[in-house]
């Protein structure tokens, strides 16, 4: 857990962090393409649509790309999280929630509160932007993700199913 010395600075990204960002983001993609790479094959070109996806984005209503920091070490980014506000489908009496799309924290970093502080962060502006539910998918085979989630109080509502079909 957190300790004094290594509290977690988490902020809005700037133009400046969205390398860093995008580096952390691609951490998590290779590493979900590893589980199973007919759910998460990659582009070739996925650099430069995260480059674009984020850059679009990052100054854009309805959304929240975040970076965290250990105070002791200001400058540098150890995790990312990127959100964003969608619309249900009109049967539910929720309309918009909000989406964490990607969340990474680089691996010398990990167990020490950056991911638990970003969820926090991505609540509060959820919150903000007056929505009743944060929501995410977390890949099965990521189980120290999952726990994580768990632990901050998301619950588990379904399972993603995928059926290969032939080409």
């Amino acid at each position: 857990m957190t300790t004094p010395s290594q509290a977690v600075i988490v902020r809005p990204a700037t133009s400046d962090d969205l390398a860093a960002v995008v580096e952390l983001c691609l951490l998590v993609e290779r590493q979900h393409e590893t589980y199973w790479p007919l759910r998460w094959q990659l582009k070739a070109d996925i650099r430069p649509r995260y480059e674009r996806w984020l850059g679009a984005n990052v100054n854009a209503s309805g959304w929240l790309i975040a970076v965290a920091e250990l105070a002791h070490e200001p400058g540098a980014v150890v995790g990312s999280l990127v959100a964003g506000l969608l619309d249900d489908i009109p049967i539910y009496a929720d309309v918009r929630y909000a989406f964490i799309h990607d969340m990474a924290v680089a691996d010398a970093t990990r167990r020490q509160g950056v991911g638990r502080e970003l969820v926090r962060y991505a609540a509060a502006w959820a919150r903000s932007q007056g929505v009743r539910q944060l929501r995410l998918m977390a890949a099965e085979p990521n189980a120290p993700a999952v726990r994580l989630f768990q632990s901050v109080g998301f619950r588990t509502t379904y399972h993603e199913m995928v059926l290969p079909l032939a080409p």
